[in-house]
């Protein structure tokens, strides 16, 4: 079996931005040796949100842009990812729609468990696939709180 190594953001950031010298450069031999079979990169689901929110807030990249480059990174099978398939289907929501992705990754979720989401984000009624909760239904219960 080979070496697992799990990835913190900023190496995948260093990887894809190749904007410091020796960081990427070194970030970039580790994703060689992954291609080489060497070694397997782990890449976790809440990593891969800190990158996508990086990409996003501070680089200034649309969402859409970096929805698909770690689309791209996590397909390849260069990076391992738990829950790979929802955090797919999270991408594949981000570029479909306007929203966050942690509210794609919330619809993915529930959508592959057959269950509800609840949320006042009127953002995930655009899923038609995803059964949400009738939080209104609870009104009369707060009232009488």
């Amino acid at each position: 079996m080979s070496r697992r190594v799990h990835l913190d953001a900023n190496v995948i950031l260093r990887y894809l931005r190749n904007d410091d010298p020796l960081q990427s450069s070194i970030a970039s031999e580790l994703f060689k040796r992954a291609q080489s079979e060497e070694m397997e990169l782990i890449a976790s689901s809440v990593i891969l949100l800190e990158v996508f929110y990086v990409l996003a807030s501070t680089y200034g990249l649309p969402r859409v842009k970096v929805a698909e480059i770690l689309h791209t990174l996590v397909s390849s099978g260069l990076v391992v990812c738990d829950q790979r398939g929802i955090v797919l289907d999270a991408l594949q929501r981000i570029t479909a729609n306007k929203i966050s992705f942690g509210d794609a990754y919330l619809a993915a979720t529930a959508v592959r468990s057959k269950e509800e989401v609840a949320s006042f984000d009127k953002g995930l009624s655009s899923f038609k696939d995803a059964k949400l909760f009738p939080l209104e239904s609870l009104t009369n219960s707060y009232r009488r709180l």
